[in-house]
């Protein structure tokens, strides 16, 4: 039986601020391999289009407006409910799905106008990624994410740390389900030069490359691998130019991050480039020596999948859901927030070259990390999902009260503001 499904999120392909558009793009698209009709509502600047068979609904936003999350989730009813009553008995859709807090609110209104069943990813919370809850505006995000978790049908989950979050924050259970991120590896199955990439990005074919991939934010924790630095350089180069830390994403604590690499007297070594498309994100992951994650918080850790999917050695923070997404078999795990250590896991890899037995190690590490990656597709998450749905929809909808009204969140966003309000 063929499931409709309507998928409200900020975030898609490519209009990308984190992990989350990569999520919905492969899990869309395996949905819609699956034989189910997908809609995805989300920003950008064509108001209609079908990309691989999945339907793409945008809306024009302006997101450095104070109001634009309210105006977000209105411009998303509106347009759920037009493709809701695109037929006569308003049955053009079987399930809403949502992911995040950011469109919570229209996925709400939504479920409970229409009676249908809702279903919430929820990828990462306030709480955690802040830290704890210190200013107002956290608080009325900490209340859609707490609204939107017990208000859904049925919650999905990236990873078993993240379950056991859900719980404690909103005491939710019995209606959690663990899947994990995927990876489509076949998008790495491509030639790369590696000596050109290393030439563009670090300035010399011969550069020893470590490559951090993600939003410049504290919970990614760059501000540790920059601190780890000086201690790379001493253990590991003769000269300070044959090893080149490449920064690539945005972000609001760039300036910090820039300031603390010149502080250390490391800016020769490190690369910020900014936002680079995908390809070139992908060439990178298959040309550099190592990847870095030292993130204080992370839920998944989608770019810890893609580099074992290019065959890149990962050095990871023993944290949520990296802790349970890789071992020390297959990756080098190195405690959160600690400098020296993300130091000792980097120079542990780049010294290879000098160990022949080092070298079969990581290769071998780094092939059942590949081997991980095949076996975590989007059809498997898609087929899990898949359950999901037909559990709610045996179920039926439990019924979301009509909410008297939304809970609004404005927040001033300067260009490059809104990093410190994603979610992923």
């Amino acid at each position: 039986m063929q499931i409709r499904i309507l998928t409200l999120s900020w975030e898609y392909p490519p209009y990308k601020i984190g992990g989350i558009a990569e999520h919905i793009y492969g899990l869309s698209k395996a949905l819609t391999r699956g034989g189910q009709e997908v809609h995805v509502a989300t920003l950008g600047a064509f108001s209609y289009e079908e990309n691989e068979g999945v339907h793409l609904h945008r809306i024009a936003v302006d997101a450095s407006k104070p109001d634009f999350i309210t105006r977000m989730n209105g411009e998303m009813k509106k347009i759920g409910a037009s493709i809701i009553e695109s037929n006569e008995n308003k049955s053009a859709v079987d399930i809403i799905y949502v992911h995040d807090w950011m469109v919570g609110s229209a996925a709400v209104n939504l479920a409970s106008r229409y009676r249908k069943p809702l279903v919430a990813t929820i990828h990462s919370t306030e709480f955690e990624r802040s830290q704890g809850i210190k200013k107002e505006y956290q608080m009325r995000i900490h209340e859609v994410e707490e609204q939107l978790v017990k208000l859904s049908d049925h919650v999905i989950v990236c990873s078993e740390s993240m379950e056991g979050e859900i719980q404690d924050l909103f005491g939710v259970t019995g209606k959690i389900s663990v899947i994990q991120n995927g990876v489509d590896v076949s998008k790495f199955d491509f030639f790369v030069d590696r000596e050109a990439i290393k030439e563009k990005f670090c300035g010399s074919k011969r550069s020893k490359m470590i490559l951090f991939l993600g939003r410049l934010v504290y919970q990614k924790g760059v501000h540790v691998l920059i601190g780890a630095m000086p201690r790379i350089l001493s253990s590991y180069s003769r000269v300070k130019r044959d090893v080149k830390l490449v920064i690539v994403g945005e972000g609001s604590m760039r300036k910090q991050l820039e300031r603390d690499a010149a502080y250390l007297d490391v800016s020769k070594n490190i690369v910020f480039t900014g936002y680079q498309d995908d390809h070139t994100v992908r060439s990178l992951l298959k040309a550099v020596d190592v990847v870095v994650v030292p993130s204080l918080y992370e839920p998944f850790g989608i770019v810890v999948l893609e580099a074992m999917a290019a065959k890149a050695p990962v050095v990871a923070s023993d944290v949520g859901g990296l802790s349970e997404l890789i071992s020390d078999a297959e990756d080098v795990k190195v405690p959160p927030n600690n400098s020296e250590r993300v130091a000792e896991g980097i120079v542990k890899i780049l010294s290879e070259d000098d160990d022949g037995k080092r070298r079969v190690e990581i290769e071998e590490m780094v092939e059942k990390s590949f081997q991980k990656a095949r076996s975590l597709n989007w059809d498997k998450v898609s087929e899990a999902t898949m359950g999901v749905y037909a559990k709610v929809l045996a179920r039926g909808s439990s019924g979301i009260p009509a909410q008297g009204k939304d809970i609004e969140i404005e927040i001033g966003m300067e260009k490059g503001e809104i990093w410190k309000y994603s979610y992923s």
